[in-house]
């Protein structure tokens, strides 16, 4: 039996599940000034309510961005913190793919376009295909203006239909309206750790976790280290 404990506090949302062989207990809330208050109440409720202990787990897995500075800076020191505790691996999860993951579930839509508003008029950027349950990108995740994502957009999928998801599309309009009659917006924006422990389990069956010190946040706008982990899904 694959048990993780799964944590995100990289955008609005603050959320904890509890992934055991593919059942998942859960809490979440929006709460963007509330992620270091209520994380810890969160992880602790549902390992109670599991009956299970932090050793008893084979990892942890956290949203490790993009996200707010503060918020993915939260989500990954809570997780690394944890895992040194409890001497599990680590398992890092883009915030975009679990988001993607997320709508894929409600709408079933072979592509789904993932735009968190990043401020200062760009947003992140993730374009994901699905050939099985698992989003993969069809090109690296970005952070570009608008403008910038309706192109990549275009040359990703052409003219094929997505679901949209995120609140980029809310902040920036012309991203939806760039694309009238091949867009469906999922009802959810924000990521969740959901979604986050179910690619984790993904990720430990292929390749177990990392040692906790090398999982890092991603400062958004440090290209460099974005690219690097767009590579390690």
């Amino acid at each position: 039996m694959t048990r993780i404990l799964a944590i995100d506090a990289a955008t609005e949302g603050c959320s904890v599940a509890l992934y055991q062989d593919g059942a998942v207990e859960s809490v979440r809330s929006v709460s963007p000034q509330g992620h270091t208050r209520l994380l810890l109440p969160y992880i602790d409720d549902v390992l109670k309510k599991t009956n299970l202990r932090l050793q008893d787990l084979d990892a942890v897995a956290c949203g490790r961005g993009p996200g707010s500075f503060t918020g993915v800076r939260i989500s990954v020191s809570m997780a690394q913190a944890l895992a040194f505790g409890a001497e599990k691996p680590l398992i890092g999860i883009v915030d975009l793919r679990a988001m993607a993951m997320r709508a894929h579930k409600e709408t079933e839509s072979e592509y789904v376009v993932a735009a968190i508003d990043a401020r200062m008029g760009e947003v992140y950027l993730g374009i994901y295909a699905f050939s099985g349950k698992v989003p993969e990108p069809v090109v690296p995740e970005a952070v570009v203006p608008p403008e910038k994502a309706v192109e990549l957009v275009r040359d990703a999928l052409g003219g094929k239909s997505f679901t949209a998801t995120g609140t980029g599309f809310g902040a920036y309009p012309l991203l939806a309206d760039s694309f009238d009659g091949c867009i469906t917006r999922a009802s959810e924006n924000l990521p969740d750790a959901v979604e986050i422990a179910e690619l984790a389990a993904v990720s430990f069956a292929e390749n177990g976790g990392e040692e906790p010190e090398n999982v890092l946040p991603v400062y958004l706008r440090d290209n460099v280290s974005w690219k690097k982990v767009s590579e390690q899904h």
